[in-house]
């Protein structure tokens, strides 16, 4: 029941914060008619609301719906869900808030010299990916990129998600032409083996992946310093990325 809750919860929710109740060290509800009447009316009625107790934990409350648990503070202001805590009046997820603030990577510093170039458009906006040539995920967000306008793509070459990805990428680097290589082998047509060249830049890129705590692919640095890791429904990458404004490196 819960489960279903969350997004109307983060989303549907600013109105819940009824006046603080008399007390606020745990021993007296504030107001819990309140507090449960206006969830069971921002969910139209999707979630029934048990009871609501005070924890051992001075103004903090416990909310029971169904099986389902979920916790706020006296004022209902702040909601504890699934680990993660919600500002119900700025509708924000402060635990990822601090997340992305915690993951933030130093754009302008990436080393853009060891990754692959591609300009679309004006190419006014600009992100960072790291991508593999044997991961699944990577081909299908690689193909929707290519599809938006203005954006400027700089690639850097990861291969870690096969034992065939690094002879690959190696073959690719090699390449006169590695860009073209590389927007052939995420079309699956894979070079000729070739590794006669030196790829010790490669070498630098699985280090610099390590340094920012890169353990997989496809992740995304936006210009704006925020991460994606995986693939996302393309309308939420699409709307992360319009938000851009910096011109690329």
């Amino acid at each position: 029941m819960l489960r279903s809750f969350i997004p109307l919860l983060v989303l549907g929710l600013g109105l819940l914060h009824g006046p603080a109740g008399a007390e606020s060290n745990g021993s007296v509800i504030p107001h819990p008619g309140s507090i449960k009447d206006a969830i069971e009316r921002r969910t139209d009625m999707g979630v029934v609301i048990d009871r609501i107790t005070p924890t051992p934990i001075a103004g903090l409350y416990e909310v029971v719906a169904g099986s389902d648990i979920f916790y706020t503070d006296a004022q209902g202001r702040y909601v504890i869900l699934d680990g993660r805590l919600m500002d119900l009046t700025t509708k924000e997820d402060l635990t990822q808030k601090k997340i992305d603030a915690l993951s933030s990577v130093d754009f302008g510093a990436l080393p853009f010299h060891l990754a692959l170039k591609r300009t679309q458009g004006s190419g006014k906006r600009a992100i960072a990916i790291f991508e593999d040539p044997t991961c699944p995920a990577c081909k299908v967000v690689h193909k929707f990129l290519a599809q938006l306008p203005d954006l400027t793509v700089y690639t850097f070459p990861l291969p870690i998600t096969s034992p065939g990805a690094l002879p690959l990428v190696r073959s690719i680097w090699c390449q006169a032409d590695r860009s073209k290589a590389w927007e052939s082998a995420m079309a699956g047509r894979h070079p000729p083996v070739d590794d006669a060249c030196d790829a010790s830049a490669l070498d630098e890129v699985i280090e610099l992946a390590a340094r920012l705590k890169i353990a997989g692919t496809p992740t995304i640095v936006l210009s704006d310093g925020r991460r994606i890791v995986g693939a996302l429904p393309p309308g939420q990458l699409v709307e992360m990325i319009d938000q851009l404004g910096a011109a690329a490196p």
